[in-house]
């Protein structure tokens, strides 16, 4: 297609459904700032998820009361967030064995567009960059594009 200078050309990048899995730490800051970009002025909609990890040792269904108040404090910030931004908000919480199969599976439920997430900054014995994980998991195994916004640090600055 060739268009001229004054057509309109179609959006390259416009999405109705993103999930932002939120983990509560400040990586999620840049998730919300860009999807909140994404979906100005659109009719799409902001998924927030909060996934708590559930340790072999208990049931999968035992209650934490501690994590669920949690999770409410998390999805609250990020809803509040997009709600200024005049985003349409969605939120969840989510019990599973490993949050990145909860994040994939919520994604395909929810027939999301894109998958935003927060990655924090974090070393591992030795010092090496680690991305733990979830991230992995999910870049490996989502059907839906996903970006992976890294948290700003002062530590990296100091790197050679």
């Amino acid at each position: 297609m060739i268009f001229g200078r004054r057509e309109k050309r179609p959006a390259l990048l416009v999405f109705e459904r993103i999930l932002v899995p939120l983990a509560g730490t400040e990586a999620d800051d840049a998730a919300l700032r860009l999807t909140a970009t994404l979906l100005a002025g659109s009719e799409g909609q902001a998924s927030l998820l909060h996934v708590i990890e559930v340790p072999f040792e208990r049931q999968l269904d035992a209650q934490d009361p501690a994590a669920v108040a949690f999770a409410d404090e998390v999805l609250g910030r990020g809803e509040a967030f997009l709600l200024e931004q005049e985003v349409t908000v969605r939120t969840g919480i989510s019990q599973a064995r490993a949050a990145g199969a909860a994040i994939v599976d919520d994604a395909a439920e929810q027939r999301a567009d894109l998958i935003v997430m927060g990655l924090r900054y974090k070393t591992r014995f030795g010092g090496g960059w680690d991305a733990g994980r979830t991230v992995p998991y999910v870049m490996r195994n989502s059907t839906a594009p996903v970006w992976c916004l890294r948290a700003e640090t002062e530590e990296l600055a100091h790197t050679p």
